[in-house]
């Protein structure tokens, strides 16, 4: 139990050390690459890529992938911001889903769809 509180605290605080070395004035809107280095610091402790790839899928667009990411952050105790949920529902989508993406998001991240 205390070895997977430690666990936890470490990956918070290498977490907020990742944020904030990030951070030049105002954050830009979601940015896949960080979204994934957000995703492996995060979530890839209980999440292999199996989980994405399965066939019963719990997200079936954009937005259920996103509510999905919401709902994961919340469940492990993280206050994540909102950029930082839809970078990783961004790199999430890139990676596995495929599912059209919102303007709003997509259009800064075009060169990494290509990818």
């Amino acid at each position: 139990m205390i070895s997977q509180r430690f666990g936890m605290l470490a990956a918070a605080i290498v977490s907020l050390a990742l944020v904030f070395s990030g951070m030049t004035g105002a954050r830009a809107a979601a940015d896949a690459e960080r979204g994934k280095t957000v995703y492996e610091t995060r979530c890839n402790a209980c999440h292999a890529s199996s989980v994405h790839q399965r066939s019963a899928r719990k997200a079936k667009s954009f937005g259920g992938l996103r509510a999905q990411v919401l709902h994961w952050s919340a469940e492990v105790g993280g206050s994540w911001s909102a950029d930082e949920i839809d970078s990783v529902t961004l790199y999430l989508n890139q990676r596995y889903y495929r599912f059209p993406c919102p303007p709003n998001l997509c259009k800064a991240n075009q060169a990494s769809l290509a990818r």
